[in-house]
């Protein structure tokens, strides 16, 4: 059986979208993640693509073709993933993590350990240590469904929206599926 529920459940599967989006990993890794949420800087960073660019000038790694990402406890799927980097002047310290901005474009599938979330493009800003997704968002967890047209989610506040395009009509749809027997 489906309903919608408004409130505790509600705030519940906003939360579960910050597991999806990414724990936060400051504790031990001095606030450093990797490059898909919920990953930390020490877990194990594999990108498979048909190809990559890399341009110098602007300190970008361009992946495409049916691109694969697996980071700690979330993968990404996608059609091209763009990661940034920052100015190599910047880094001269010694820190070798240079990955600013993180964007795939899809169809992406972005999947932790319990979540799935699909969307048309997922941006990871690890500056202001923010996801966004746009475009046919959808976020699965078990059996609850969350679809709307953008999702972000602020990984150092905690804080988690998703909004439709009321300008086309659209709004929010959330569906939860108790797993309680009926009473008879």
């Amino acid at each position: 059986m489906a309903f919608c529920q408004t409130g505790r459940r509600q705030t519940l599967i906003l939360a579960g979208l910050a597991l999806t989006l990414g724990a936060r990993a400051h504790a031990a890794n001095n606030g450093k993640t990797g490059i898909l949420p919920g990953a930390t800087a020490r877990d194990p960073l594999v990108i498979d693509a048909g190809s990559l660019d890399f341009f110098d000038r602007e300190q970008k790694l361009v992946y495409s073709d049916r691109v694969l990402v697996a980071n700690g406890p979330s993968t990404l799927k996608a059609s091209r993933l763009i990661v940034y980097l920052e100015d190599k002047k910047k880094t001269a310290g010694g820190d070798k993590d240079r990955v600013k901005r993180v964007d795939a474009e899809g169809p992406v599938t972005l999947t932790s350990t319990n979540q799935v979330t699909t969307g048309d493009r997922v941006s990871f800003d690890r500056a202001q240590n923010r996801v966004q997704l746009t475009g046919n968002v959808t976020i699965t967890e078990g059996d609850t469904v969350v679809r709307g047209d953008r999702a972000a989610y602020d990984m150092t506040s905690g804080d988690a929206s998703v909004e439709a395009d009321s300008a086309q009509g659209r709004r929010i749809r959330t569906t939860f599926t108790s797993k309680q027997p009926p009473k008879n």
